[in-house]
């Protein structure tokens, strides 16, 4: 389990690897969770890291745990090598920024199209 925080006060993140989700705690009580779905493509050229969904507890929205989860699944999917697509309309967003070029599943047909 990986797990990183910003220090007192702040949002811990955890991924939780048995369970194929990140998650957010302000102190033992989560409130946030980003689902994932590793797939292996037919091409067998590694594994994609699908984020499926993300879901903040109402009363938190809009205090950048959303965006927190997202960045910590990123990092992390970067530092297994991993590809990733998003079907979770949050971390599409998220995803699309130029920092996260070389981790989507489709960058490489991307770059390969242009002149």
């Amino acid at each position: 389990m990986d797990e990183t925080s910003a220090g007192p006060g702040a949002v811990r993140l955890v991924h939780d690897d048995d369970r194929d989700r990140y998650e957010a705690y302000e102190d033992d009580e989560t409130v946030g969770v980003l689902y994932y779905g590793d797939e292996t493509p037919e091409s067998g050229t590694g594994t994609v890291r699908d984020l499926r969904s993300t879901v903040v507890a109402p009363e938190r929205s809009g205090r950048g745990i959303g965006s927190a989860l997202v960045r910590f699944a990123l990092d992390d999917a970067r530092g297994r090598g991993y590809r990733v697509r998003a079907t979770c309309w949050f971390a599409r967003g998220i995803l699309s920024r130029p920092e996260y070029a070389d981790l989507r599943e489709d960058s490489a047909d991307d770059e390969g199209g242009r002149a």
